[in-house]
């Protein structure tokens, strides 16, 4: 079962790192087959800030949006998104950005209008859509935290994957996911 830090720490405060907290987990007896870095696989996606939206002229469901990735000038992000408004933090994918299965992003036109980097969902970038399920893969991953855009896009980190003994009958009873 592979279980992520982030859902992980929603529940508890967890002041160590992902190697320190997978070294306590075999000391109690929780058996833990790795650690995997999502983050390895995903470049130049950063937290952006929805400043406007407003509708493409070609198009019935697709928007144009000016968004805040902390450079001196908006970047303009076309996207189909039915869950975008403004003010919204979203993981933007900067021209050259990687994503996971080495997908590059690129400058575009989508029906005419440039398009400088792509907004997310969650995953799209990696993060399980379990951990936000409202979601899922229609709608953009929205932060509720407080993030300041053009930081690194908080990905979910170092999930690992865990293994209950038969006889730990006590880890059995946390809703893992496979």
């Amino acid at each position: 079962m592979k279980v992520p830090m982030q859902w992980i720490r929603q529940y508890t405060d967890i002041p160590v790192t992902p190697e320190e907290f997978e070294s306590a987990m075999i000391m109690h007896g929780t058996g833990v087959e790795g650690l995997e870095n999502q983050n390895d696989a995903v470049q130049n996606v950063v937290v952006g800030k929805i400043l406007s939206v407003r509708k493409h002229e070609n198009s019935d469901h697709m928007v144009i949006c000016s968004v805040d990735v902390g450079e001196e000038e908006p970047l303009q992000i076309v996207t189909g998104a039915p869950n975008v408004h403004e003010g919204d933090l979203v993981p933007v994918a900067k021209v050259g950005a990687i994503l996971p299965g080495g997908i590059k992003i690129k400058k575009g036109k989508l029906r005419g209008v440039e398009s400088d980097g792509m907004c997310c969902s969650g995953p799209e970038i990696g993060v399980p859509d379990y951990l936000y399920p409202s979601v899922g893969d229609k709608g953009l991953l929205i932060f509720h935290e407080d993030y300041k855009p053009g930081t690194s896009a908080p990905m979910c980190p170092s999930p690992g994957k865990s293994g209950a003994a038969r006889n730990k009958s006590r880890c059995s009873a946390l809703p893992l996911s496979a």
